[in-house]
């Protein structure tokens, strides 16, 4: 028989992370609000935006733990974000949120 399919990942699954594992660190929140929270807050500051993209709020450490596995997803794993690399998340940034969740 066929291998059933996997599952597919959406934003909002992926969102709803559990708040365990190692806290947001220093490290993890300066990439995060530097490359990131600019979109992904309650007010965004990134020109033409009025809310944060797909409600995923990033601009406090426990907005990122609670979208730990969709920065996972979203900018480890893929690269999609930020779109077309736009605030320029270099890969040591990249590897910092890897690390950070691989320990979660």
């Amino acid at each position: 028989a066929a291998p059933a399919p996997a599952p597919a990942i959406s934003l909002a699954a992926a969102g709803t992370g559990a708040l365990e594992g190692p806290a947001v660190d220093d490290a993890v929140m300066a990439v995060v609000g530097t490359r990131c929270a600019m979109c992904h807050a309650a007010e965004p500051l990134w020109p033409g935006l009025t809310s944060p993209p797909k409600g995923v709020l990033l601009d406090s450490p426990e907005h990122v733990a609670r979208f730990a596995p969709a920065i996972r997803l979203q900018a480890v794993l893929t690269h999609a974000m930020p779109p077309n690399n736009i605030t320029d998340m270099q890969p040591e940034e990249r590897a910092a949120l890897a690390r950070w969740l691989a320990a979660r």
